[in-house]
C-alpha cells in the first residue's frame, strides 16, 4: 500500500512508539480511525517546560538523545502508523495515572491539555520501516499533515506488537489500569544503556520488553551449527527404536554417556578420562570447576541398583572414601527413576536428572 502523508509528531514520542513503550500520540487536529499516515519527527512542539520535566525520568535519557540527533537539513522516518481510536480526553482526566501509561510527566500532560487542540489521544498501531527513509525537511509548515515528496510503499509485516498485544495495552489505556510492574520498566531504563555493547543486555532487555508487554514474542533465537548435537540429547536418552536400529544395547548406552560428556564439556566442566566407563568405570568423573560423578542411564526406566552402582564404582575408582562423600553424585537419563532409587539416592546424596 502507499502512503502519501506524514504527521508530525515529536521524535521523543516516535521512539517511544517504535520501542512499543506506548500506544498513543496527543495530537493536534482529530485523527479519523483508519487514516494511515508516516511517522514524521519533529522539536517538541510545547516549551512551556523543560524537557527534563517533560517526559517521565526512566524514558528521559531516551528522549534527550532523540532530540540531538534531529537535522535541520534532512529527516528520517522510520515507520508508519495507522489510527486506531481517537477520543475525546475529559478535562477531569486522571493525569498521574495516563503518565504511569505514557512517557509524559503528570505536570506535562496538565501543560498540554491546556493548549488549544489537544483533547484527543490517538491510539496507533505502529510498523517499522524495512529501511529508515531519509527526506529533506519540507518547507511546508503545517504543524499536523504533511505532504511526502513521493509515495511511501509500505506493508503491515513488521508491526511494533502483535494484534493481541497491542489489544490488551489499549484496553489497559481506556481503562486506566496502573503498569503491573513498574519496577521493571525502571531496570529496562537502566540497562538501555549497556545494550549498545553487551549481548547480555539486549537478551535481558529483549524478555523484559516482552514481560512488559512492549514487544512481540521474543524470536527464535538461532541455534549456533556447531552445537546442533544439543537436540539429541533426549533422542539418545530415550534410545527411540528408530535411532536404535542396528545398535546394541551397550552402543546406544555409550552413545548417551558421549553425549553427556560433551554437554558438561560444553558447560565449563574437566572430564577426567582416566576414569572413562565401560565394564568397571565410572561413566562420568569431572575433577574442575568441582569433583563430579555420575552414571548415565539410557531407556524408559532408570533401574533401582543405579545407586548402589554408582557408589560402588565411585568407592574403586577415587579410592578415597572421604573424596567421594565431597564429590558430587549425579544420576542422568531421561526414564522415570523408581521409588526405590528415589530413596536411596536421597539416602547417599545424589541428585536425579532428566534431560
Amino acid at each position: 500500500m502507499l502512503i502519501q502523508t506524514a504527521l508530525r509528531v515529536p521524535a521523543p514520542e516516535i521512539e517511544a512508539l517504535i520501542e512499543g513503550r506506548m500506544i498513543v500520540i496527543m495530537p493536534r487536529v482529530p485523527i479519523n480511525p483508519g487514516r494511515q499516515f508516516a511517522l514524521y519527527p519533529s522539536a517538541i512542539s510545547i516549551r512551556a517546560l523543560p524537557i527534563e520535566k517533560y517526559y517521565r525520568s526512566d524514558f528521559l535519557p531516551t528522549a534527550q538523545k532523540t532530540i540531538a540527533d534531529i537535522n535541520s537539513e534532512t529527516v528520517v522516518i522510520k515507520a508508519w502508523a495507522r489510527c486506531e481510536f481517537c477520543p475525546f480526553l475529559d478535562a477531569s482526566e486522571a493525569c498521574d495515572i495516563l503518565s504511569q501509561l505514557t512517557v509524559w510527566t503528570k505536570e506535562a500532560l496538565e501543560q498540554i491539555l491546556k493548549q488549544p487542540g489537544y483533547k484527543r489521544l490517538a491510539y496507533l498501531r505502529v510498523y517499522r520501516l524495512p529501511q529508515p527513509w531519509e527526506m529533506p525537511v519540507p518547507s511546508n509548515s503545517n504543524p499536523n499533515f504533511i505532504p511526502l515528496e513521493r509515495s511511501l510503499d509500505v506493508s503491515e509485516t513488521t508491526p511494533v506488537l502483535s494484534e493481541h498485544i497491542f489489544a490488551r495495552r489499549r484496553r489497559q489505556l481506556e481503562n486506566r489500569q496502573l503498569p503491573l510492574y513498574p519496577e521493571l520498566e525502571q531496570l529496562h531504563s537502566a540497562i538501555t544503556q549497556l545494550c549498545q555493547t553487551n549481548h547480555a543486555a539486549q537478551e535481558l532487555n529483549q524478555d523484559i520488553k516482552q514481560l512488559l508487554g512492549w514487544a512481540n514474542e521474543i524470536p527464535t533465537r538461532q541455534l549456533n551449527p556447531d552445537l546442533a548435537w544439543i537436540n539429541d540429547i533426549t533422542a539418545l536418552g530415550d534410545r527411540s527404536k528408530e535411532l536404535d536400529t542396528g545398535k546394541s544395547n551397550y552402543q546406544a548406552g555409550t552413545d548417551f554417556e558421549n553425549i553427556v560428556r560433551n554437554s558438561l564439556k560444553f558447560l565449563g566442566f574437566t572430564i577426567d578420562y582416566s576414569h572413562k566407563g565401560g565394564a568397571g568405570g565410572l561413566d562420568l568423573f569431572c575433577s574442575q570447576p568441582y569433583p563430579l560423578v555420575g552414571e548415565c542411564k539410557a531407556g524408559k526406566k532408570i533401574p533401582n541398583n543405579t545407586a548402589v552402582q554408582l557408589l560402588n564404582l565411585g568407592t574403586i575408582r577415587l579410592n578415597d572414601e572421604q573424596l567421594l562423600k565431597q564429590t558430587t553424585k549425579l544420576i542422568i537419563g531421561p526414564g522415570e527413576p523408581t521409588k526405590q532409587l528415589k530413596e536411596a539416592a536421597t539416602l547417599h546424596g545424589m541428585a536425579i536428572i532428566n534431560p
